[in-house]
């Protein structure tokens, strides 16, 4: 009897492990898909934290700067790095999931200046203009060496300095900069005073990345993948987007484009 019970209470401990094993996610503030001041982390968190939970999963994650997420998961400090652009030298290195979300790169300006900007890089060499410290914009835009860029700590700054009328624009995500201009406690900014400008630079799509290195990682991204089929089988993807206050429409293209990709 006692040989029984120590072979029932062996054979739980994986089971007991798996149930309770847990994801270290490192990330930026990056809103309106995530950041530790949003509700449960943003909704691009809480979609990852939901999939991760239907594989057994748990889920915490760590708010600091990109160059510093990128170490860390380099060195196996982190399981993985949520909202990732692609890259081929990233590709080098990290296993990529499917995409998550989509984010679009361009211009802001102040609304009374005139600008003429043809949604190419070359067309705005005659301005001055702020991006967010190590920001991706395009690989144009970056290997361009007649831009005058002036590098800022975050996009709020840049967008202050552009209010200011210090710079002439801003180089940076338009989600991004929409939401810094509705929701910002860092500068004063006044958001009847800045624009988008149109067409978009670029687009990038958001991947959950895994270091290589892990010899687990492609059993990660596997179950992950899976774990994002499984919410949007059983919709609780959609009552995650409903929280988050999207529209129906916006959740179905949304769930769309989770199915294509």
């Amino acid at each position: 009897m006692i040989k029984l019970l120590i072979f029932i209470v062996v054979i739980a401990i994986p089971t007991k492990v798996f149930s309770e094993q847990t994801w270290q996610i490192v990330t930026e503030n990056y809103p309106p898909y995530f950041s530790e001041n949003l509700p449960d982390n943003g909704w691009l968190y809480e979609i990852t934290q939901s999939a991760l939970k239907t594989q057994g999963i748990n889920s915490e994650a760590e708010f600091t700067t990109w160059d510093r997420a990128l170490k860390l998961l380099e060195k196996k400090r982190k399981t993985a790095i949520l909202g990732a652009f692609y890259s081929i030298k990233r590709n080098e290195v990290f296993y990529y999931s499917r995409p998550l979300a989509v984010a679009h790169s361009g211009i802001f300006k102040r609304k009374e200046s005139a600008i003429n900007f043809d949604g190419t890089v070359k067309s705005l060499i005659p301005y001055s203009i702020g991006t967010e410290d190590n920001a991706f914009v395009s690989q144009e835009f970056t290997r361009n060496t007649e831009l005058a860029i002036t590098s800022t700590k975050s996009l709020p700054t840049s967008l202050y300095l552009l209010q200011q009328g210090r710079i002439d624009l801003v180089a940076g995500t338009k989600e991004v900069g929409k939401y810094w201009l509705e929701h910002n406690n860092e500068v004063d900014l006044d958001k009847n005073k800045i624009e988008y400008l149109l067409p978009d630079i670029a687009s990038h799509k958001l991947y959950l990345v895994v270091s290589k290195s892990n010899y687990r990682a492609k059993e990660y991204l596997q179950k992950f993948n899976r774990g994002i089929d499984i919410i949007i089988e059983n919709e609780s993807i959609a009552e995650i987007m409903k929280k988050h206050n999207f529209s129906n429409q916006k959740t179905a293209e949304y769930i769309n484009f989770l199915k294509e990709n």
